[in-house]
């Protein structure tokens, strides 16, 4: 059973001028490089967004109705102004790709019900998760330690 960490950022942030540095798409951590966020900026065709609380809790809503709607389980979600994290898995044989996909569009809409704006990156990381010690440092360690709004299996919504 396929089971993953989907992280979205949201848009305009996480340039590449934040002083840990930044993630360009195979080629992994790169220092910090004002010059290159300057660049982005001037490319960004809207203003930067930010989850606040609502936003936070409208992003786990639709996650747990996007679960029940496109058949995976949902294991927790962690939010913060910046980016969100869900942790999932499912059972048939669809890619990540697909599934990712649906799912950052039901999250899209619904906020845009909210507030019409450009909410996330495109894409999204992933990190398939392949050792049930990898799982439980998610659940455990890793989600929690979100500053935003998080839900949990078992557990629901906590901050």
């Amino acid at each position: 059973m396929p089971c993953y960490l989907f992280t979205w950022h949201a848009y305009g942030t996480w340039m590449p001028d934040r002083p840990q540095g930044y993630v360009k798409k195979r080629q992994g951590v790169l220092p910090p490089d004002p010059e290159q966020a300057r660049r982005y900026r001037a490319r960004q065709k809207e203003p930067t967004a930010s989850f606040a609380s609502t936003e936070q809790r409208l992003i786990i809503d639709e996650s747990l109705i996007a679960a029940e709607k496109r058949r995976f389980r949902l294991h927790g979600v962690a939010t913060e102004p910046t980016h969100l994290h869900l942790l999932l898995s499912w059972r048939d044989e669809r890619t990540f790709e697909l599934l990712r996909r649906g799912v950052r569009e039901s999250i899209s809409r619904r906020l845009n019900a909210h507030l019409r704006h450009r909410w996330l990156e495109q894409g999204g990381s992933r990190k398939q998760v392949r050792e049930q010690s990898h799982f439980n440092y998610l659940m455990a360690t890793y989600l929690p330690k979100h500053h935003g709004w998080k839900w949990r299996e078992g557990l629901g919504f906590y901050q």
